[in-house]
Order: C-alpha cells, then sequence, then structure tokens
C-alpha cells in the first residue's frame, strides 16, 4: 500500500538477512507455512526494517531468586526457551534453556498486534482518531459503507470474511505471513453477510494488517516508524527489533515477524502495567486492563468450542483468569500463537515474560499459576 512512500533506489536498499527457522519470501509457501513453528529465534533471511533501540533502556537488575533442576525441567518439558518474572520493575527470576540468552531476538508473532492496538490508543489520545467508535473507511476507503469501526478492529470483532490458518500453506494467514505483496486482501476486503460487525470475535492478522495501515494513513508513515515512536521507545527498549517486511512493497507484516529479546519483551510488559497511561487515555486503558479494571469479559462456552472461559479479549490484548491461593485471579497481557507470552497480574504485582516454542501443554492459564507459586514460594 504505502502511498506515502516516496521510492528510490536509495531509499529501498536494505539489509538481507538469513532466516533459517521461519517464514520468508525466498521459500515457497508450503515449506514456508511449515517451518512457522519449529522455532522463533532470529536467523534471519528476508527483507527487514530495524526499530532502533531507545536512547536510555528500563534498567534491568540482576533477578533476587535464583532457579531450580525441577524449575529448568519444567522448563524444558513445556518448550521455554526464556522466563522472566519481575514483582514491580523488580527481577525476581530469569532462565534461558538450549543456546538462547538474553540478546536472542524472537519472533512475537500476535504480540505486534497489541502494540499496534495501542499505537491506535495513542493516536486517539492525539486527536488524529475523534474516537474507538469512528469509521475506519474515513481513512480506509476500500471500508466505505461497512460500518466498520476501530472499536471493531481493536475487539476482533469485524464482519471479514476470513478464518487464522497459519499451518495452511495456501491460507490468506500464510499470504500475510510470507508473501511478497498481500496488497489485495487489505485493498480488495471480503465481509461476510452472515455477520455484521460487533457479532463475533474472530482474532485475525488481517484486522492487525487493517488497523496498520489505517495508522499509516493517518500519520502518514510506516508502521514500524509510527509503533517506534509510540510504543517502542515509550518502552524504553534496549536492543533494536526486526520487522519482517513484504520484498514487493515493503509492507510490515503487523500480526507476525517482528524480533526482540526476551528483556525487551519484558520491557513491553512493564510499559503495558504502567507507563502506557501516558500513550493513551484512561477510557481506553480500562478497555486494554479488561475484567482488572472493570472492563471487558470472559468468553462464553457458547460462543465458540475454540474459546475458552478462562479467556477473554480486548483492545488488542489479553485476558486470563486462574486460581492462586485459593481465589481466582485475573492478568492481562498479550500472546503469540507460539509460545510467547505477556502477562501483568495486578494481584500480586506482578509481570511474566515467556518465549516457547509451543504453548504449554498443560494449557498457559495452568503454566502461569505454576510460575507465579514457584517465584512466590522462593521469595518467602
Amino acid at each position: 500500500m504505502r502511498r506515502f512512500l516516496h521510492q528510490s533506489s536509495t531509499a529501498l536498499a536494505m539489509t538481507a538477512f538469513t532466516l533459517l527457522l521461519g517464514c520468508e519470501a525466498m521459500e515457497n509457501g508450503e515449506v514456508a507455512s511449515q517451518r512457522l513453528l519449529k522455532g522463533h529465534a532470529f536467523h534471519g533471511e528476508g527483507e527487514y526494517v530495524d526499530l532502533a533501540s531507545s536512547t536510555i533502556a528500563r534498567p534491568f537488575n540482576q533477578p533476587t531468586i535464583g532457579t531450580s533442576d525441577a524449575l529448568n525441567d519444567y522448563l524444558w518439558n513445556n518448550s521455554v526457551r526464556a522466563l522472566i518474572v519481575s514483582r514491580g520493575d523488580e527481577v525476581v527470576l530469569e532462565s534461558y534453556t538450549g543456546e538462547h540468552d538474553e540478546t536472542t531476538l524472537w519472533n512475537m508473532h500476535g504480540i505486534s498486534t497489541t502494540m499496534i492496538a495501542t499505537t491506535v490508543g495513542a493516536a486517539i489520545k492525539e486527536g488524529k482518531i475523534q474516537s474507538a467508535d469512528e469509521y475506519v473507511s474515513l481513512h480506509l476507503p476500500a471500508y466505505g459503507g461497512s460500518g466498520l469501526t476501530w472499536r471493531h478492529l481493536l475487539t476482533m470483532t469485524p464482519n471479514l470474511k476470513y478464518r487464522e490458518t497459519p499451518f495452511s500453506p495456501v491460507s490468506q494467514t500464510a499470504r500475510l505471513f510470507t508473501d511478497d505483496d498481500f496488497s489485495d486482501l487489505v485493498e480488495e476486503p471480503e465481509f461476510s453477510t452472515a455477520l455484521q460487525p460487533g457479532d463475533e470475535f474472530q482474532y485475525s492478522s488481517l484486522t492487525a494488517q487493517i488497523m496498520a495501515e489505517g495508522l499509516e494513513a493517518i500519520y502518514d508513515a510506516p508502521i514500524e516508524r509510527i509503533v517506534t515512536n509510540e510504543v517502542w521507545f515509550p518502552m524504553r527498549s534496549e536492543l533494536a527489533a526486526k520487522w519482517s517486511i513484504s520484498e514487493e512493497d515493503r509492507q510490515a507484516r503487523a500480526g507476525y515477524g517482528l524480533y526482540m529479546t526476551s528483556r525487551d519483551m519484558w520491557r513491553l510488559g512493564r510499559f503495558l502495567a504502567t507507563d502506557v497511561k501516558h500513550q493513551v487515555d484512561p477510557e481506553f486503558l480500562a478497555e486494554m486492563q479488561g475484567p482488572v479494571a472493570g472492563r471487558g469479559r470472559f468468553f462464553k462456552r457458547t460462543e465458540s468450542r475454540l474459546l475458552s472461559e478462562d479467556w477473554g479479549y480486548g483492545f488488542g490484548t489479553w485476558f486470563v483468569k486462574f486460581p492462586m491461593n485459593g481465589k481466582l485471579v485475573a492478568g492481562y497481557g498479550s500472546i503469540g500463537f507460539g509460545g510467547q507470552t505477556i502477562l501483568n497480574v495486578p494481584a500480586y504485582d506482578m509481570t511474566i515474560a515467556v518465549m516457547a516454542q509451543v504453548p504449554p501443554k498443560g494449557g498457559r492459564a495452568a503454566f502461569f499459576q505454576s510460575i507465579l507459586e514457584y517465584a512466590l514460594n522462593q521469595e518467602g
């Protein structure tokens, strides 16, 4: 899309990297799709743009408690490659398995959607978008007459004729993740005639892409630059990140391909717990925090056999509830379709950042409970 770019050979000169594990334009679609879940560390081939590190990084202290053989075995058995737990800004636990460490760049997958949603909140606070109920078509004419608002995009409830199917090599999702040009998916939208906007929750990387390109039209800048200014710098990142882009029109893949370190992943979690209040207005923040702030709701079993009653979704964020010390506690944060997770649990003022190959065997909620119990027990 990128109509705002004045392209030249100099402006489009990019550095190529080698991506051993992942999906990139130089592979055919089937190979690329099958490799999506084989690994998440950046080794890279393909086209990328950098998100420069901030001038002053959020401090990261030496963990106050150690790991144990039992914890390391538990992490390894659940394919966890990085784990960070903090109480407030004080890091209490940090652990890595395999050959990974604090400098490894991880594919965040859907966590970039939360960053884009936060940027929508910043645009509302700045007056560039009047409210969450403003029609998307004011900035993306292709959506004229659809009735789609920013709220529908933020809550993943547009009536798009699209299903998130990253495992299929011929799906629209695979195209978003691998194609050199996927602009038609955004510029020629298809809508379900059986549903109206707001009727049904369907998580969608295409929805993330629509939000990103709507923001590009509003700011007259590429999404990676907008996110850098509105989220990446304010969260005080330490190391540069990399974002996969399409080769044809240099478009960032909004719901996939943003690589950052586990420590910067934790910094994003702390930003969502604290500093994001400076970027978005209170109403928007409450919708991001969900039940923790008296907003949002958890899914109902009758909605879909694929949705757990332990989970809910707000403005670009996930909610979860699980038992701790005899009562249910709620948290909010961001997840990717692998094992990537950022979770804030206000009841204990704790933030968890997890990078894994796949989701935990017993489910994320049970994993959070086990990790929090370990950290709290070690603290005494």
